[in-house]
């Protein structure tokens, strides 16, 4: 009885409840959670510090961007002030001259410092180092931009009008028309047209059927771009009224001849001999003797008349023809127009009025160094039945009003001119073009780099 009782009596105790027992428990929860919200948080900052720091990284290339533009435009308005408005004192690069870069609202986003280096002797790019600082930012970001007004001697061709490359010609150097190119051939560079459409002529390979303005089996066809800009050959008439005036200054001025014209002679000792043209016949032309002149000064030779030429030059030199009464001049080569070396320190630049020819009198095999360029009529050799030459080499450019050709055929056969053709382009030219040479255009980015 006694167990029994005890049993019924007896109170089961398993998990006895003590006050408090869960609180450390809480405790170490709660500093873990604590813990995590913190390194949240330090994770979260730290990514907002970085990204305004790299905001403020990215801002400041753009500062300098506009530093480089700022400039650009600066020179295409004064394209000789390389002082940003301000007395060039001591050595180049000038500078620093500093701007505020605002936005659209007036608000000051940042700062830019410009370094300007003017163009070295026979060359035509100046340099601008701009270094931006965006607001707020311990971090500067530098650009050094080449800065230049591109001119005709850029294009390996340029013409106004049409023009057609056949499938076993290779072009190197950039190729424009005002109107549109039929490309069959291989090429190395942009080949460009001024039109979207054209219907191209059957003298260039049309078929009457509307094309795109650079269109044929040549390529690679992502080297055509339609429609760009057009070249203006109008605005060649103000660089002949520059040259003139530069002639005058430093160069040589030569006024009419009241003759045929002149025969400018270069000579391997960089003097030019200057005579007067009396005469052309079929077999070449009477001269007589003006002058003996040291190389100009500054590189121009202009001419209110005709001009033949020919020689063997070391210096950077351009020959311009304007008016011969009152017809366009021409330029006409005689014989091999050679540079002593084509490393890029020498540069010849012939800019006609009216054609720039070779005449049947002119070698069998005839070699032209330099940018030549026709404002108004052909680069060409002009169609004389039963004047046939071997080859012509062109190492420059050709920029032609209307079309170019050294050689006339019918169906294969050449006819008149030279019967094998070889133009190299002079990429030296696209940088540092021959004195005074016309320009196309505004200041544009030739190269670009962050240091």
């Amino acid at each position: 009885m006694l167990n029994a009782f005890k049993i019924k009596n007896l109170k089961l105790r398993i998990c006895p409840r003590r006050r408090g027992a869960y609180l450390p428990m809480i405790l170490m929860i709660s500093t873990l959670f604590i813990a995590f919200a913190a390194a949240l948080s330090t994770l979260a900052i730290s990514n907002l510090r970085n990204a305004s720091h790299f905001e403020k990284y990215i801002s400041s290339l753009e500062v300098a961007e506009a530093g480089v533009n700022y400039y650009m435009w600066h020179l295409s308005h004064n394209n000789t002030d390389y002082c940003d408005d301000t007395v060039c004192t001591g050595e180049p690069p000038y500078g620093p001259f500093i701007h505020d870069y605002k936005d659209q609202n007036g608000n000051v986003v940042g700062q830019y410092k410009l370094y300007v280096t003017p163009p070295t002797q026979g060359e035509a790019v100046t340099k601008v180092k701009a270094v931006g600082t965006a607001a707020g930012s311990v971090t500067d970001r530098s650009v050094i931009a080449d800065l230049g007004m591109p001119s005709f001697a850029r294009y390996s061709f340029l013409t106004n009008t049409e023009c057609w490359f056949g499938p076993e010609e290779s072009v190197h150097g950039p190729v424009h028309s005002n109107v549109g190119v039929h490309f069959d051939g291989t090429t190395d560079s942009i080949i460009s047209a001024s039109s979207k459409t054209y219907k191209p002529a059957n003298t260039f390979g049309g078929d009457n059927e509307m094309h795109d303005g650079v269109w044929g089996s040549g390529g690679p066809a992502g080297f055509f771009s339609f429609p760009v800009p057009t070249v203006n050959f109008n605005k060649i008439s103000l660089d002949l009224l520059n040259l003139n005036a530069q002639a005058s200054a430093r160069g040589i001025n030569l006024g009419p001849s009241y003759a045929s014209g002149y025969y400018i002679k270069l000579n391997a000792d960089d003097t030019i001999s200057v005579y007067k043209v009396t005469r052309e016949r079929t077999t070449g032309i009477n001269i007589s003797f003006l002058q003996t002149y040291p190389a100009p000064a500054n590189g121009v030779i202009y001419a209110n008349d005709n001009v033949w030429i020919d020689g063997t030059y070391g210096k950077d030199l351009t020959v311009a023809a304007e008016l011969s009464g009152n017809q366009p001049a021409k330029i006409k080569i005689k014989d091999n127009l050679l540079y002593k070396q084509k490393d890029g320190t020498v540069r010849i630049g012939l800019v006609s009025q009216g054609n720039i020819e070779v005449p049947s009198y002119a070698p069998t095999d005839l070699e032209i160094d330099g940018a030549l360029l026709s404002q108004k009529g052909h680069v060409w050799f002009p169609q004389a039945n039963g004047y046939i030459k071997n080859s012509i080499t062109i190492y420059g450019s050709i920029s032609s009003y209307d079309f170019w050709t050294w050689s006339w055929v019918n169906g294969t056969t050449v006819v008149s001119g030279y019967r094998h053709t070889t133009t190299t382009f002079d990429k030296y030219l696209t940088l540092a073009p021959p004195p005074q040479f016309p320009s196309i255009g505004n200041f544009s980015i030739f190269n670009w780099r962050e240091e």
